[in-house]
């Protein structure tokens, strides 16, 4: 499980939509948007759901959550958060293993002075 801080709550949610919530905030945000999401998260046992804006400006922690017992199946609800128009997609060929999460490019304005 994972603990996502966000405008100064902290909601719990599967580490499988913490991971997509993550990919798509960063993807969002370096497109310049903002967009409302819908995340599950769980309240005492029960399955809930939070309504977040991602994108510029909008900042979100996310980190480990202890829990017990077994987590919920909430991979329904992070396949679509992966289904997002500007989810990062892999790129074909990739042989890696690991999962592209999200690769932000780098611009930096560097004056050299003498």
């Amino acid at each position: 499980m994972k603990l996502v801080s966000y405008a100064g709550q902290q909601i719990t949610t599967t580490d499988e939509v913490a991971e997509a919530l993550v990919a798509l905030a960063a993807a969002i945000a370096r497109e310049g948007e903002s967009a409302a999401l819908r995340i599950p998260i769980a309240v005492d046992g029960r399955k809930e759901a939070a309504d977040l804006i991602v994108g510029v400006g909008n900042d979100i922690l996310v980190g480990p959550q202890a829990s017990d017992g077994d987590d919920p199946d909430f991979s329904a609800e992070a396949a679509q958060i992966r289904a997002h128009r500007l989810f990062p997609q892999r790129v074909e060929g990739d042989e890696d293993d690991e999962e592209v999460v999200a690769v932000l490019p780098l611009d930096l304005d560097i004056e050299r002075g003498v």
